[in-house]
């Protein structure tokens, strides 16, 4: 699907679920899908404020606002324990859900996104807009969990604008500014779609588990790419930013990227940075290993904390660990209008992201493109084993001992061997 981006002073953070909406929507009695909507719920939880609109019935949009709130507050103690990312003191966080598409599409509409292009969004400002209704296979859960992670980020990753960008480009008014360059952002929220919701006898959410499992409809979708040679490129794809032509591949080519850094490379770069490691302290190694290897696990994901991921989110709050004020006077150089500044910014964010992605690869002795050819590998025998019931990732060869060997020192109080030690992955 092809995304675009409003950068005028409503300019939209981040792209959205990329499964375009081709056709209509069951019926549902209880929902007005054609003008105006009669009824609006709302639910305030401790981080969220849950509006419903488009409902024909008050009592039920009202018990559908609680619900997602609830879930919501579960999705909040996950985006929060990745790595070190609190949310910094402020209002609870706006969250719309639309029941009816036509006024969801107004919405949307504001944005530059045409009629049936998106099913959820999250602006500058951090308001979430979703439309809450099953599109195809994808639940509306899911775009919930996708957006929620945007919304995190705008409250606790990205940048304060400074205020010379004021001053340097007429017309600019978004207070926070992306660091997360495009590929990490929407191949993390679509790792959160993958959370399975856990309702009551009432059918309000009550937890949310497998959240970073396999999103088996984004890998089969980039398998049948990988297959007939279609898929495009890594480095393409991590060159991408906010405004560029986004499209149905890029998206499933960004989920895997990520879901194999919080997997093989990040365990295989998990175990190579001991020094970063042994600064966090042993419980937090201890837990982690657990976590990656844990052989009771139907599927063992490694959950979080994942420092490879963990890593660049922490690289994304410190800008990359570039230059701000020399940054700003660059993107605002010739920056005739908001969106030209906004390019050059997201340009040079994107472009320190994979020089950091390259660095540490090179520190394990491949390029990029070395790594591409045995991440196409990976996830075709993954795609081959969820097809066939099983949930068992390809772990690089002797990573899991690696862990094990290393744990056991760390446990023990021994020091930690070199890096030679562990071997290439």
């Amino acid at each position: 699907m092809r995304m675009r981006t409003n950068y005028r002073p409503a300019l939209l953070l981040l792209a959205v679920l990329a499964f375009v909406v081709a056709g209509c929507v069951e019926a549902d009695s209880d929902w007005a899908d054609s003008g105006e909507p009669t009824q609006a719920g709302e639910y305030s939880s401790q981080h969220y404020v849950v509006s419903v609109a488009g409902a024909k019935d008050a009592s039920r949009s009202q018990e559908m606002a609680r619900s997602c709130a609830l879930m919501m507050e579960k999705m909040f103690d996950i985006y929060s324990g990745l790595d070190e990312l609190p949310l910094p003191p402020g209002e609870a966080m706006p969250f719309w859900l639309h029941l009816n598409r036509k006024q969801y599409d107004r919405q949307a509409a504001l944005y530059e996104f045409p009629a049936y292009s998106t099913n959820g969004f999250c602006t500058t400002s951090g308001e979430v807009h979703v439309y809450y209704r099953k599109s195809g296979k994808v639940p509306p859960e899911a775009t919930a969990m996708h957006e929620g992670f945007h919304q995190y980020c705008h409250r606790a990753v990205h940048y304060p604008t400074p205020s010379e960008v004021y001053e340097l480009v007429s017309g600019y008014k978004v207070a926070k500014i992306p660091t997360v360059p495009l590929w990490l952002a929407e191949g993390m929220a679509m790792n959160m779609e993958s959370g399975k919701i856990q309702f009551d006898h009432n059918g309000i959410a009550v937890g949310v588990d497998d959240v970073g499992s396999v999103n088996v409809e984004r890998l089969t979708h980039l398998a049948q790419l990988l297959n007939s040679n279609r898929a495009p490129s890594v480095r393409a794809t991590m060159n991408k930013i906010m405004g560029d032509q986004i499209s149905i591949d890029d998206y499933s080519v960004m989920w895997g990227i990520v879901f194999d850094f919080r997997m093989a490379t990040g365990n295989a770069i998990f175990i190579r940075e001991q020094n970063e490691l042994e600064k966090v302290g042993p419980e937090a190694v201890r837990q982690a290993i657990d976590a990656a290897i844990d052989p009771h696990r139907p599927y063992p994901y490694m959950r979080w904390p994942v420092p490879v991921m963990g890593r660049f989110m922490r690289a994304c709050r410190v800008v990359w660990g570039l230059d701000v004020p020399a940054l700003v006077e660059t993107c605002a150089s010739g920056a005739r209008e908001p969106r030209d500044f906004d390019r050059q910014w997201n340009r040079r964010i994107t472009q320190a992201a994979l020089a950091e992605v390259e660095r540490l690869l090179r520190d394990q002795g491949e390029s990029l493109e070395e790594w591409e050819v045995k991440w196409k590998k990976r996830m075709l025998a993954l795609n081959a084993e969820v097809r066939g019931g099983r949930y068992v990732y390809v772990e690089p060869q002797g990573v899991a001992s690696a862990q094990r060997s290393y744990f056991d020192e760390v446990g023990s109080g021994r020091k930690v061997a070199d890096r030679k030690r562990v071997g290439r992955w």
